[in-house]
């Protein structure tokens, strides 16, 4: 039986291609990380056990991931060895080494075999939900005995059968919950593929702005305006059913 190298592992390293640089731009807030270029090659060390599954590592495309056992790197999942123990190198904190521009994309072309698409994954990191989508019935029970006060930072919208309510903190009523970043609404539990790109994704799909993008599991979405979204009242919800 194949011995485990990684118990005990307390960091691991990132080697990508130097004209990725940008891909590592959601990381550079990362205070533990350090980072060195090594010919046409970044390296970052620092990365710990529990980030090494986040979103924002799982993002990166064109990695490889290491582990230093005694005097060489292991590619992650590996037993033999594939490099010798970088020491030559000249490390520096990556939010000095790494400049704080990321580039504009072009949706359209990212070279001959790379194409980034509007996606969303399964994620492990917690947030606090921003809106949930109930249905009108559950709402029609509970809406009318709901103190006044409870509703005051809630906005809503209907959409067919269902209504979305958007507001913090939400109502303690089953749901579908979602949480918010940039324009965007996603699924609780989920983040986008390329986390680094939202803001280049809520510029191409929502170019006006006005509008809240309600993301689904299989990658469907919806859009909301923004103008009918309106403030939650007993009164407002009596007149509108």
């Amino acid at each position: 039986m194949e011995r485990d190298l990684t118990q005990g592992v307390t960091e691991y390293w990132l080697r990508l291609p130097s004209k990725y640089k940008e891909k590592l731009a959601q990381i550079r807030v990362w205070k533990s990380l350090r980072m060195a270029t090594d010919m046409d090659d970044i390296w970052v060390r620092g990365i710990a056990p529990n980030q090494l599954h986040s979103p924002e590592i799982r993002s990166i495309p064109f990695k490889k991931i290491y582990f230093q056992h005694e005097n060489a790197l292991f590619l992650l999942g590996g037993n033999l060895p594939e490099e010798r123990l970088k020491t030559s190198l000249l490390w520096s904190p990556i939010h000095k080494a790494l400049s704080l521009e990321t580039p504009d994309y072009n949706f359209n072309y990212f070279g001959m075999d790379e194409t980034i698409e509007l996606s969303i994954v399964p994620s492990s990191v917690e947030r606090t939900a921003a809106a949930q989508l109930i249905s009108l019935d559950t709402l029609d029970a509970i809406i009318p005995k709901m103190p006044a006060i409870r509703l005051q930072p809630i906005h809503w919208v209907i959409i067919e059968d269902k209504a979305l309510l958007i507001g913090s903190p939400l109502l303690s009523i089953p749901g579908k919950t979602y949480w918010q970043t940039q324009n965007f609404l996603l699924p609780a539990g989920y983040d986008f593929e390329y986390p680094e790109l939202s803001v280049y994704f809520n510029k191409n799909v929502n170019q006006n702005s006005n509008d809240m993008i309600v993301m689904q599991t299989d990658n469907s979405y919806f859009k909301i305006a923004k103008e009918n979204i309106q403030k939650l009242t007993i009164s407002g919800y009596r007149l509108s059913r």
